[in-house]
């Protein structure tokens, strides 16, 4: 069997989530030991002056030296004048074309490096049959259709076997490894990682909006990254496009500014302490904010008036529902119309404030335990540390690496680790605007958000003000840094989950770990105190 680099594991294969995947295997198992596999090859050239870059899906090395550039075409393509065209959105591919530049950028490239190969190309077109004598911009033997597919192995090393290289296999070996540094990029993956996990967390916003309950009332419990943030937005999607009201209410403020930007323009959005603030001016003015349980009495106001509210809302979606006092729920059902339909969406395991729990009358509760965020790797050690009770099933099509603890002895340590913690991130390949710093204490206990500076880096962080339309307001910085609080409900490619400090391994901590842990898309830096490390460490014993 062939060998591949990276390894296939780095990626899951659900069947229909990759359809180069599926060739990637298919050629992994029908190659026989010597040849090697490399995939999601990097390339760059210049042409005439201009810098040209792309990438090759696959490329085989073969015991001979031979090099074999495949280029893999999903889905049905276009002839034009002879020419296989792959349409994307509204751009056309010309693939003889695509195929003609990665050859000419990989002879440069053997070139430079002093060594010489016999390279060759093919299209492999897994989904499409390709009528003969009709394609006049690359030979036919070359492109392996539909037809062919079943014989790929045998196709491939045919093509292989054409021509000799006078280099040896090693240095190509080193060549292709080194060179393209053939690693998985977790910028360039990043995106795709993010794409399919979006897709497939969209099943619960396929099948959730389809469920009948009499009473008109869902409860869904479901983990982080499972796909309440779709769902929510497709219901209110489905209401505007209905024309009719709907109204998204979150705990924190945050969020709510997040979904506010995302949302339809005809849905209201706001956090619930918003909706009491709101209130309050129309009924006694202006609130000091200065004075003593201002915002207790607010809440309180609210909830003492909402009997009298008017029924407007055919649709309203409580978001962030365990964070959610009883008494709040019970003072926004007044606004559904009779008819109306109420989501409640939940997850006991991101509970990080003590709160009674309510029942909501005739509801038809919902359960969904998959998480398609996570990598694969993080939430192992998420079910290792039993942190969201029940076990989270891993869904994305990312295995990821295991978490890095690290940690720290006083102050400086603790800038010093978080630091380093971001180096790490970068250095796997994830931008710095792409990174997110998170504190496990609040704004008023860390030390961390208090600071202007890590190190070289500006920190981008909120001053705990808003401007007169209610936009929050934040220094300027090139480095997010935000409380797991606040930043519940979003979402990073890198995240550093810092300051974590404690001594008792307990169901707050554990929580907060949930939190913070599940807002990273694919890297993951924890910074402990050795207090904690020894807490985590027994709970792992």
């Amino acid at each position: 069997m062939a060998q591949l680099f990276p390894t296939i594991d780095a990626l899951r294969h659900d069947g229909g989530l990759y359809r180069e995947l599926d060739v990637l295997e298919r050629l992994q198992q029908s190659l026989p030991d010597g040849y090697e596999i490399f995939h999601s090859v990097a390339w760059q050239t210049a042409h005439h002056g201009e810098g040209r870059h792309g990438e090759i899906d696959l490329v085989v090395l073969a015991p001979s030296g031979n090099i074999l550039l495949v280029e893999v075409k999903a889905g049905e393509l276009s002839l034009v004048e002879g020419n296989l065209v792959k349409l994307y959105g509204q751009r056309e591919h010309d693939v003889a074309r695509q195929t003609r530049v990665q050859h000419a950028a990989m002879l440069n490239r053997l070139a430079e490096a002093g060594l010489h190969a016999h390279v060759t190309g093919c299209v492999v077109l897994p989904d499409h049959q390709v009528e003969e004598a009709r394609i006049v911009s690359m030979p036919r033997e070359r492109i392996i259709d539909a037809n062919d597919y079943a014989h790929l192995g045998t196709r491939v090393r045919e093509l292989l076997e054409q021509g000799s290289s006078r280099s040896d296999v090693e240095s190509l070996r080193r060549f292709l490894g080194n060179v393209f540094k053939v690693s998985i990029d977790l910028q360039v993956l990043g995106d795709q990682v993010r794409q399919t996990s979006r897709r497939l967390a969209d099943g619960l916003a396929t099948w959730v909006p389809r469920i009948a309950s009499p009473s008109g009332v869902l409860r869904i419990q479901a983990t982080a990254g499972s796909g309440k943030t779709q769902l929510a937005l497709r219901l209110l999607d489905d209401a505007a496009a209905a024309g009719q009201r709907a109204l998204y209410v979150c705990f924190n403020r945050t969020l709510a500014d997040h979904i506010g930007r995302i949302a339809p323009a005809r849905a209201r959005v706001s956090s619930f302490h918003e909706l009491c603030v709101e209130h309050w001016r129309r009924t006694q003015g202006e609130p000091d904010f200065t004075a003593e349980g201002i915002f207790q009495a607010v809440v309180e106001r609210y909830g003492s008036d909402a009997q009298d509210f008017e029924a407007l809302y055919d649709l309203v979606i409580i978001d962030e529902g365990q964070d959610f006092d009883p008494a709040w729920v019970v003072s926004l059902l007044p606004q559904l119309k009779e008819d109306g339909r109420l989501y409640l969406l939940e997850d006991e395991a991101q509970r990080l404030y003590e709160r009674d729990g309510f029942d909501l009358d005739g509801a038809v509760s919902v359960r969904c335990n998959d998480n398609f965020r996570s990598p694969r790797a993080i939430v192992d050690v998420i079910n290792a540390l039993g942190l969201a009770g029940g076990t989270v099933e891993a869904r994305s099509p990312y295995v990821g690496e295991l978490p890095t603890f690290r940690a720290y002895d006083d102050e400086r340590g603790l800038r010093r680790e978080t630091l380093a913690a971001v180096e790490a991130l970068r250095e796997r390949g994830i931008p710095l605007d792409d990174i997110v710093v998170l504190s496990a204490r609040g704004h008023g206990r860390s030390l961390l958000l208090k600071e202007a500076k890590l190190g070289a880096f500006g920190l981008r962080r909120f001053l705990g003000r808003y401007t007169a339309d209610g936009e929050p307001v934040w220094s300027e910085g090139e480095l997010v840094i935000e409380s797991v609080h606040r930043f519940k409900g979003q979402s990073a490619m890198g995240v550093v989950l810092t300051e974590v400090d404690f001594e008792q391994f307990d169901e707050a901590v554990r929580r907060r770990l949930f939190v913070g842990m599940t807002r990273a898309q694919l890297g993951l830096e924890v910074v402990v105190s050795r207090a904690a490390e020894a807490a985590l460490s027994g709970a792992l014993a």
